[in-house]
């Protein structure tokens, strides 16, 4: 069977595949829908009046990487929610709430996240769980030690306006984007250290090892939120911690009070969505973070979304990539050696001969996973090109076809990403010939 045959019969499931990052059942499927970036759904939900109207719009928002619009939506929800008879409107200020918490840690206000999953645990406990007899507690709101949050500083405040391209060299290690960047401790001795960090699209927020933040003697809160992966499982052990705020210097641009996860056992420096966002609009390519200016022209019309949880831990940045029939959101992960590779798919679909095994890296060690070799088209940035897909048996995360970008994919491409202004693409660049051309005989003769 020809690769691109089998391969378009698969392509576009849209179906959810796995919900075990405390994807609560709503009953309205706002949570379901934020989470899998459901924007029609969402946009139908906004045309209701009252609080469900305004839920739906603070969903479409988040969705839309719109937060500043999103947290408006959700308070006016919250306060049509009060005005309105509790028994049209069960479960709805919860929604709310929690919305408000993931918003404001995703924009690093680490205090107003704990307020508001603090006002969203209590309208669980009151309101929703009596409601589901079958609903467990929800991890990611019920562990975390909010009360030692309330008072945390804002985290990743964004770094000033750039007159000009800013280019930091990324150095390949294991297959993987690093670059070095350092820390500089404000106050007393004024301490700083240089280290190497991971380049990672895939973790939605930055993280320092225990080890680099004592020798900086920088305290870690502990108990800050749940240690999940890229497709969402939780990691065994105990919760995240937080790190006291530290500041962030990266080709001389400076990312301030940067809240660091820290996790006991993950030896890994990182750089994550939080310091990109506060960073502003950037380009990344196999041997560059490019740093750009606010006047440096970029061609990228498609907006990127933003898969979430409600309460924010749990976030991703997807380039919606057009493929023979509709949108597949593919998830951007530099964290991730590949080029494009798409999950989920059963085994009985290729012929025993086509699959193949093969070792790939990720932020989280070396896996090792038996796949497929085929190819597909999709529309990139208005262009139709045909591009080499690895089908892996692997279990998929939020979508039965669950597609992810990996840095191996800036060979060919660069990843533009802007969160703040909520757009991104992938960029083609010329092919470089290995091999400058033969010249011509006539050339050769006159030479």
């Amino acid at each position: 069977m020809p690769k691109a045959v089998w391969m378009g019969a698969l392509l576009m499931a849209p179906l959810l595949a796995r919900a075990d990052m405390g994807l609560l059942d709503d009953g309205y499927g706002y949570s379901r829908a934020v989470l899998t970036a459901e924007l029609g759904k969402l946009q139908n939900m906004g045309k209701a009046r009252g609080a469900h109207g305004r839920l739906g719009a603070a969903g479409y928002y988040r969705v839309r990487g719109e937060l500043d619009n999103s947290t408006r939506a959700a308070q006016d929800c919250l306060q049509s929610a009060a005005a309105s008879p509790p028994a049209s409107v069960k479960g709805v200020a919860f929604l709310c709430e929690a919305t408000l918490a993931g918003n404001a840690l995703i924009q690093g206000d680490i205090a107003g996240w704990a307020r508001h999953l603090q006002a969203a645990r209590g309208e669980y406990e009151r309101s929703v769980k009596p409601m589901i007899t079958a609903q467990a507690d929800i991890e990611d709101i019920a562990l975390p030690r909010l009360e030692r949050f309330l008072a945390w500083p804002r985290s990743s405040l964004a770094s000033a306006p750039r007159t000009s391209d800013v280019e930091v060299p990324i150095q390949p290690s294991d297959e993987l984007p690093t670059l070095t960047a350092t820390l500089k401790v404000t106050g007393g001795a004024g301490r700083e250290q240089t280290l190497t960090f991971l380049l990672d699209t895939g973790a939605a927020r930055s993280h320092l090892s225990r080890a680099a933040a004592q020798a900086l003697g920088l305290t870690v809160v502990e108990d800050f939120v749940v240690a999940r992966n890229s497709s969402g499982e939780r990691l065994p052990g105990p919760l995240v911690g937080l790190v006291s705020p530290v500041d962030l210097s990266i080709g001389g641009e400076v990312v301030r009070d940067v809240s660091f996860n820290s996790e006991a056992g993950y030896a890994s420096n990182v750089i994550g969505l939080d310091v990109l966002r506060a960073l502003g609009r950037v380009r990344i390519s196999q041997q560059t973070l490019t740093l750009l200016a606010a006047d440096t022209v970029v061609e990228c019309t498609r907006r990127m979304a933003t898969t979430s949880s409600l309460w924010g831990p749990f976030h991703q940045q997807r380039y919606p990539l057009r493929g023979d029939k509709e949108n597949q959101l593919m998830l951007v992960d530099t964290g991730f050696n590949g080029t494009f590779q798409m999950r989920g798919a059963p085994r009985t679909i290729v012929p025993p001969g086509a699959i193949r095994r093969k070792n790939v890296i990720t932020s989280r060690g070396a896996q090792d996973i038996e796949y497929a070799a085929a190819t597909t088209p999709v529309t990139i940035n208005g262009a139709v090109a045909t591009i080499p897909v690895d089908v892996a048996f692997q279990a998929p995360d939020l979508f039965a076809s669950s597609w992810r970008i990996g840095y191996g994919v800036t060979v060919r491409y660069d990843l533009y990403m802007d969160m703040p202004g909520t757009y991104g693409c992938l960029i083609e660049r010329p092919v470089t010939p290995l091999l400058p051309p033969a010249p011509s005989p006539q050339a050769a003769a006159a030479a």
